[in-house]
């Protein structure tokens, strides 16, 4: 008996003073820039002008605490490097069906905006340049989370592409080819996958979903060897679905 799987994806301001640590193995020191006193006009520009200088070192970028006075107005917030922390233990009574790898290694790198009244900016008050862990190269910084982006003129092509019945690795590999390789294109093939599974969901509207779902149980009545396994998220939209069919063999 054979199985022929088929898997559709349808704070108060800080002085910027620290002590050495012997821990920090990568100063940056051939990255002289210092974001210490720079001011932005909004929370986005304050992201890209972090996370742009976090791809030229070649690190990636997750957001830290936001703190508010008390009347709930937004008074300071911060971003740090990926691998800030430790991750949590998990409860010993929940099984995880997959192991993630600990990437994290304590880093103390980070950035801190504060908000100016005098003029409504937002001014960087703290700057931690230090990390304690290898920076990616600059062949590996295509794979940064916070850089990894497809721009709506990429989207644009890869819908086109896809859209015309073109295979999604013959897109990417279209687009990378275009600019001069892999490196170049902005994110990686999974993430063109991504997207090309996000918009045919997008597509598929409640009744086109129940009508895949008869469909399904039409054929499952018609072939008892007939398999499907449907996936949904917490609002109940299908998401992905797997097909399935035994056959017997001698």
């Amino acid at each position: 008996m054979m199985l022929w799987p088929v898997f559709i994806d349808v704070e108060s301001d800080e002085e910027n003073v620290r002590e050495k640590d012997p821990m920090i193995v990568n100063r940056v020191e051939n990255i002289d820039e210092d974001l210490l006193g720079r001011v932005v006009s909004t929370e986005e520009e304050a992201y890209n002008l972090y996370n742009n200088y976090a791809t030229r070192v070649g690190f990636s970028v997750r957001k830290g605490q936001k703190r508010y006075n008390t009347k709930k107005v937004l008074r300071q917030f911060s971003y740090l490097c990926s691998k800030e922390g430790f991750r949590l233990d998990s409860d010993p009574s929940e099984l995880s069906k997959v192991s993630k790898l600990e990437t994290r290694t304590g880093c103390e790198a980070s950035i801190r905006f504060a908000f100016q009244d005098k003029d409504d900016t937002w001014k960087v008050s703290h700057f931690v340049p230090e990390h304690n862990h290898e920076l990616a190269k600059p062949k590996e910084r295509q794979f940064l989370r916070s850089n990894r982006k497809v721009s709506d003129s990429n989207l644009g092509v890869i819908k086109t592409m896809v859209g015309a019945g073109i295979r999604t690795t013959n897109t990417y590999s279209y687009l990378a080819e275009e600019v001069g390789g892999s490196q170049n294109v902005g994110f990686t093939k999974r993430d063109c996958y991504n997207v090309v599974n996000k918009e045919k969901m997008a597509m598929i509207e409640a009744g086109d979903a129940q009508s895949l779902m008869n469909l399904f149980k039409r054929k499952q009545a018609e072939d008892p060897m007939f398999f499907y396994t449907v996936q949904v998220d917490q609002a109940n939209r299908m998401t992905n679905f797997f097909l399935e069919r035994w056959k017997v063999t001698n």
